[in-house]
């Protein structure tokens, strides 16, 4: 993955639990890029900011599970 490039992987499980994760994303960016597959996916129960979510770096990531 390159420097600037920014990724949202989401996931679903056999038993249709989903989880969206974001790469290369700064701050709160991850939120907003992944705000309507959220709402499109139901996905409600959990989120987890990751350390990257903090850093002032160049990525940020964060994981948000569901059922």
């Amino acid at each position: 993955m390159s420097t600037n490039e920014k990724r949202i992987e989401i996931t679903v499980s056999p038993e249709g639990a989903t989880s969206i994760k974001t790469l290369g994303f700064t701050g709160g960016s991850c939120r907003d890029a992944t705000r309507d597959l959220e709402r499109a996916l139901g996905i409600s129960s959990r989120e987890t900011l990751l350390q990257q979510f903090y850093a002032e770096a160049q990525s940020s990531e964060w994981l948000h599970e569901g059922n």
